[in-house]
């Protein structure tokens, strides 16, 4: 089995051509036609995760983020790139082309947060889910904070009490931007369940009458890795497949 073959796999679950336009995804580091080892599947490719993933076997790291995102003109001697390198290593990318595949990302957080998907906001992607109770923002929020087991989330304070929420949008990652919000409106969204969430999002939100619950970037993709795992193992089983134990939060908090 090569990097090649798993590449092939994991392109007609998540393909590529179906990323956005910004986006780097596929093989980023190594060759198609090396033999794989051992799969260490992840959110983001830092030292750490390159040091367990060589400590346990494994010569193929399959990313949600891509550890190359931008064109580079120069690598500098801390890119995990080096790393990836110096211990032959490869490296695959499944970014925006897994946030909306079936069994993908977004498609993980809704059934984490134990929603039924009942439409979208666009296409595939925002995932629109009908509330079997009425609840207030501060109720969503704690309800987030439980299911993907966070320290703290953010949410709109505005009317918190009264606001009544029987639809909800829901969109992994960065995942509100203007057509979002636009979309949300339009198919009548009460909230929002989302990460990195900018401050004009909120102040558009609170005009708009659209709560929103930021669980963080990390806090609402850290599943990826384990997805992307459960996928390869089905396919792959004759190599040993797993997600980064080492992997966590970048943020901490006071």
């Amino acid at each position: 089995m090569t990097v090649g073959d798993i590449l092939k796999y994991l392109s007609e679950i998540a393909p590529l051509d179906t990323a956005e336009s910004y986006d780097n995804v596929g093989l980023l580091v190594g060759g198609a036609d090396e033999d794989v080892t051992g799969v260490c599947c992840c959110v983001d490719i830092t030292h750490e995760v390159i040091k367990e993933a060589v400590e346990k076997g494994a010569n193929l790291i399959v990313s949600h983020h891509p550890v190359i995102f931008e064109g580079l003109k120069k690598i500098p001697t801390w890119s995990p790139v080096v790393e990836l390198v110096k211990n032959d290593v490869s490296a695959i990318g499944m970014h925006t082309n897994f946030d909306m595949a079936r069994n993908g990302v977004n498609e993980t957080l809704v059934d984490l947060l134990e929603f039924e998907c009942s439409g979208y906001l666009d296409g595939n992607y925002g995932a629109i889910c009908e509330m079997p109770l009425t609840l207030t923002p501060l109720a969503l929020a704690e309800h987030c904070k439980n299911k993907l087991d966070l320290d703290c989330v953010k949410y709109s304070k505005f009317n918190c009490d009264k606001q009544p929420i029987t639809r909800v949008a829901v969109c992994c990652g960065g995942g509100v931007d203007r057509e979002i919000m636009r979309l949300a409106r339009e198919k009548h969204c009460d909230a929002i369940v989302s990460g990195d969430i900018k401050h004009n999002f909120w102040i558009e939100a609170e005009n708009c009458g659209i709560s929103l619950v930021d669980a963080g970037h990390f806090g609402t993709e850290k599943a990826a890795a384990h997805s992307l795992a459960k996928l390869i193992t089905m396919r792959f089983s004759e190599v040993p497949v797993f997600s980064a134990d080492c992997e966590s939060d970048p943020c901490g908090y006071v």
